[in-house]
C-alpha cells in the first residue's frame, strides 16, 4: 500500500503573514545588496565596507566589541574581515590604551579616502533602488520597521557578552 506523503502545516493566518512578510524581507535585502556590492571598490566586500564605515564613523576608533555591536556580529567574525583591511593598508590595529588585551581599530589616511570615495556611491545606490518607493511610502515603511524593531528587541533571547 503506498503512503500518502503529508503536506506540511500551513500554520495560522498570522503565522503565514509573518512568514510571507520575513520571506519579502529577505528577498529585498538579497536584491539591495546585490545591487550595492556591484557598486563597490574592486576588490572590497560588503562587510568590509561596512568596517570601514561604521570606522569612518567614529574618529578614535573602535574596539573588536564595540565594532561587533554596531555590526550585529562577533568578534570573532570580524577578525578575518580587519586582517584582510589591514593587509590591504585600509585599517590599522593599535594597543589599547586601557586594557592590555584589546586593540583599537582605526582607519589609516587610505582607509578614510576610500571610506570618503565609496560613502557617496552606496548612499546614491541604496536612494535610487528604494527610490521605487514613492517619498511618502518609503517614509512609512521606515517608520513601521522602526516600530518592529522596537517591539521585537524586548523579546529577543539576551546576547552573550561578545568578548
Amino acid at each position: 500500500m503506498k503512503r500518502r506523503r503529508q503536506a506540511p502545516a500551513r500554520g495560522s493566518a498570522g503565522e503565514q503573514v509573518a512568514v510571507s512578510t520575513w520571506l519579502r524581507l529577505l528577498a529585498v535585502r538579497a536584491m539591495v545588496d546585490r545591487e550595492v556590492r556591484r557598486g563597490l571598490a574592486r576588490g572590497l566586500t560588503l562587510p568590509q565596507f561596512d568596517v570601514l564605515n561604521h570606522l569612518g564613523r567614529s574618529p578614535g576608533g573602535l574596539t573588536f566589541v564595540e565594532l561587533s555591536r554596531h555590526l550585529l556580529v562577533t568578534a570573532g567574525n570580524l577578525t578575518g574581515i580587519v586582517d584582510r583591511l589591514e593587509d590591504l593598508g585600509l585599517v590599522r590595529r593599535t594597543p589599547h590604551p586601557e586594557d592590555r588585551r584589546a586593540f583599537r581599530l582605526t582607519l589609516t589616511a587610505r582607509g578614510r579616502a576610500t571610506v570618503r570615495a565609496q560613502v557617496p556611491a552606496h548612499r546614491q545606490a541604496v536612494a535610487r533602488l528604494l527610490s521605487a518607493l514613492p517619498q511618502r511610502d518609503l517614509a512609512r515603511l521606515r517608520s513601521l520597521l522602526g516600530r518592529l524593531r522596537q517591539r521585537m528587541e524586548p523579546r529577543l533571547t539576551p546576547r552573550r557578552a561578545l568578548q
